[in-house]
């Protein structure tokens, strides 16, 4: 498909939002956040359980086999809980469990965490949350499937999301003209994702199945996972998708402007 030293990723196939899905339950719910509420690609809507400390889950089941590499949540209050939480597999329609990703913890609310795994393939999946403390947990972003490595890595002048934050500043003042504060209005951030040199068939095999997902729907972008974990966003795109021409030398330049929620900020 292509190489990994670039680090590039984009996750947007989300197995819950597939039209294979099947079924999902979980352990608990309370009145008004349902299960589903953490993969309807909202950020403001919650799955939260009955508070208790322990472990809580659901269980996703899928039609026919499907292949996951990656799972991430987003947008939740695990900080505050305190906790642990890792993906499920059975190969035995839910007879026994085997672990896809190793156990995670999240100290900070509303981290963007994004593990990656060697790829398995089933029909029976299962995350799982490990609350330390009966404070009410919510989450609203949950997403496993198939990640999409960038042919190649961001290009010189690439602005890095947390470093292109957006926000309206506006300061008060007294009728004398006295500074008595400011506002800060979040408008998130900013950021291009730019590589070049593309061959046609990778942009035709790859990348064209993503920009119609995100025509309309968020995505996960993680610029250099292996060495800035912590950098990855949930984007949507910012505007108009530039078209792609094909330069001098017969490949792609790949451009994509996106507007960006960070990682760690409410």
């Amino acid at each position: 498909m292509t190489t990994t030293a670039n680090k590039a990723i984009i996750c947007y196939d989300n197995l819950l939002a597939s039209s294979k899905l099947l079924s999902i339950a979980a352990t608990s719910q309370q009145a008004g956040y349902s299960v589903q509420n953490c993969y309807d690609w909202q950020t403001t809507s919650y799955w939260s359980p009955t508070p208790s400390v322990g472990y809580h889950y659901f269980t996703a089941t899928f039609t026919s086999p499907v292949t996951a590499d990656y799972l991430a949540i987003y947008k939740h209050n695990l900080g505050d809980v305190g906790g642990t939480f890792y993906l499920e597999y059975s190969l035995d329609s839910g007879s026994t469990w085997q672990l896809a990703t190793t156990t995670i913890t999240s100290a900070i609310n509303n981290e963007l965490k994004i593990n990656l795994f060697n790829a398995v393939t089933a029909t029976h999946w299962r995350v799982v949350f490990n609350l330390y403390t009966a404070t009410p947990f919510y989450i609203g972003v949950v997403m496993f499937g198939r990640k999409l490595p960038l042919y190649r890595g961001m290009v010189g002048g690439f602005v890095v999301p947390r470093h292109g934050r957006k926000n309206e500043i506006i300061n008060q003042t007294t009728e004398g003209g006295q500074f008595v504060g400011r506002i800060k209005v979040s408008k998130g951030a900013r950021s291009n994702i730019t590589f070049k040199t593309v061959p046609q068939m990778w942009v035709r095999d790859y990348w064209e199945a993503f920009v119609l997902h995100a025509e309309m729907l968020p995505f996960l972008f993680s610029w250099n996972h292996e060495f800035y974990p912590q950098d990855a966003c949930f984007c949507v795109t910012d505007g108009e998708i530039p078209s792609l021409a094909i330069n001098e030398n017969r490949f792609h330049d790949i451009s994509l402007p996106v507007m960006c929620l960070l990682s760690g900020i409410t």
